[in-house]
C-alpha cells in the first residue's frame, strides 16, 4: 500500500474524502495510538446499508469475512500501561457500510471524571489508512471530561466515502443516534 503523504484533520469537523482501490472490495485501517499511562479501549459502532446497528469492541472483535467486516485486533494499554500502545481496527468491505463511529473509552480508570481529566491529556490519535494511498491523522483533543470520546465518522453515505474529525465527549456510550 504506497501512502500519499499524510493528512491532519486538527479541527472538529473537518473532513477528507477517502481514496479506494475498490468501493466493493476495499480496505480501511483505523489505529488508535497513545502513550500515556491509560487504557484506552478503540470501539467501531456501525450502520449497515440496510440499516442494521452494530458495535465492535475487545468484547466482540468481529471479522472480516463475515458482516459487518469489521475486525477489531487487540485490547492493549490494560492496567493503565504508557508506552507504545495502539489498538487497530480493519474494514474490509466498506461499501456494505454507511458509517462508522471510530471511538475510545476509558476503561475502570476510576475517579477520572472527578480528578478532570479528559481526553486530549492521553497524547491519543487515530490514523486512518486506506489501500488508495490515504494517511490521514485525527488527533485526540477534546478537553470536555467524559467517558466516552467519539474520534471520527467514515461516512460513506455520499459520493465518495469520507471521514470527519469529530472530538466530541459524552457521558454514555454512543447509541444508534449517534451513527
Amino acid at each position: 500500500m504506497e501512502l500519499k503523504g499524510k493528512m491532519v484533520l486538527k479541527e472538529k469537523g473537518d473532513s477528507s474524502s477517502l481514496q479506494l482501490k475498490q468501493k466493493n472490495a476495499s480496505i480501511v485501517h483505523a489505529k488508535l495510538s497513545w502513550t500515556k499511562a491509560v487504557d484506552l479501549d478503540l470501539h467501531a459502532f456501525y450502520k449497515t446499508k440496510e440499516g442494521k446497528f452494530g458495535h465492535i469492541s475487545f468484547s466482540n472483535k468481529g471479522g472480516l469475512d463475515k458482516e459487518p467486516f469489521i475486525m477489531l485486533d487487540e485490547d492493549a494499554g490494560v492496567g493503565n500501561t504508557a508506552g507504545d500502545n495502539e489498538e487497530n481496527i480493519r474494514i474490509t468491505q466498506l461499501d456494505k457500510l454507511d458509517s462508522v463511529l471510530i471511538a475510545t473509552n476509558i476503561f475502570k480508570f476510576f475517579g477520572f471524571l472527578s480528578k478532570g481529566a479528559n481526553f486530549g491529556d492521553y497524547d491519543g490519535k487515530v490514523v486512518v489508512t486506506t489501500d488508495g494511498g490515504d494517511n490521514i491523522e485525527v488527533p485526540l483533543t477534546s478537553k470536555n471530561v467524559g467517558k466516552w470520546c467519539i474520534i471520527a465518522k467514515l461516512d460513506n453515505t455520499g459520493p465518495l466515502p469520507k471521514l470527519i474529525n469529530i472530538n466530541t465527549v459524552q457521558k454514555d456510550e454512543p447509541d444508534g443516534k449517534s451513527i
